[in-house]
């Protein structure tokens, strides 16, 4: 089931990068790759549109704020400076990233208000900056400090997925003449992609699915790659198990114990 859901998750990007690479028009682009997300994700629970929805509005606005400022420029724009199919990019990648990665684990409540501030001060720390260098600079000591206060196993999974997946998503766009970046260093992507994609991931988990998840009166999903819960001296990890099947495995651990 891990290996499938995680070829699953591997065939859904790849197809979103191809077809943001390869289809040729903005609109062509927004429709295969509505169908495609539509195709791969088989449903959506209501915190996870709470989440593609709340994500595609939040990103869309600091797309529209980013090009005005000159942070980087699409090349075939279409309304206020992003083309068709961008306002829902950033939607896909929260709910693809949520699904493989999960969030903050254990039994303790989410720091939420921790989180927000966190999440403020690394947003202040990267509009602040014009220069490139600058804002490499400020956002990595912003994600250093977060980090320091948010570092479970799923904190730092998230973070590097997301950096992972930002570099796929950044050099296939910035390759294939999606957008570009001004004063771009070798290969067209500056530095602090890397610390803006790691805090989308941290912050991912500790606020944004949290918040959706709240509002939809939805419990935690059953990530991939980091969900587990030990049961005796086992662990059992990356499945959807219910309350049977864990009562199954505890049974099976006192068995042999018992031997």
């Amino acid at each position: 089931m891990r290996h499938a859901q995680l070829r699953s998750a591997c065939l859904q990007l790849a197809g979103t990068l191809l077809a943001l690479a390869f289809v040729p028009s903005n609109q062509a682009k927004a429709v295969a790759l509505a169908a495609w997300w539509t195709l791969t994700f088989r449903g959506l629970s209501r915190a996870e549109w709470l989440l593609f929805l709340g994500g595609s509005a939040l990103f869309t606005a600091l797309d529209i704020a980013a090009v005005r400022q000159g942070s980087f420029a699409f090349s075939h724009p279409d309304v206020l400076g992003l083309p068709w199919w961008e306002p829902t990019m950033w939607g896909f990648y929260l709910v693809h990233a949520r699904r493989l990665v999960g969030g903050a684990e254990g039994k303790a409540r989410p720091r939420l208000l921790a989180a927000g501030v966190l999440a403020l001060v690394f947003a202040g720390a990267f509009m602040a900056a014009s220069d490139s260098g600058i804002r490499f600079l400020t956002t990595t000591i912003a994600l250093a400090a977060a980090l320091c206060f948010f570092h479970s196993r799923c904190d730092l999974l998230g973070t590097g997925y997301m950096i992972l997946l930002g570099a796929a998503v950044e050099y296939v766009g910035v390759w294939s003449g999606q957008w570009s970046y001004p004063d771009a260093p070798a290969g067209g992507v500056p530095l602090w992609f890397a610390t803006m994609w790691g805090a989308v991931g941290l912050f991912l988990g500790r606020l944004a699915a949290p918040l959706a998840e709240r509002a939809a009166g939805a419990g935690r999903s059953a990530p991939v790659l980091a969900q587990g819960e030990v049961v005796g001296a086992r662990r059992v990890v990356g499945l959807d198990l219910d309350d049977e099947s864990l009562g199954d495995e505890r049974a099976q651990v006192a068995g042999d114990g018992l031997a």
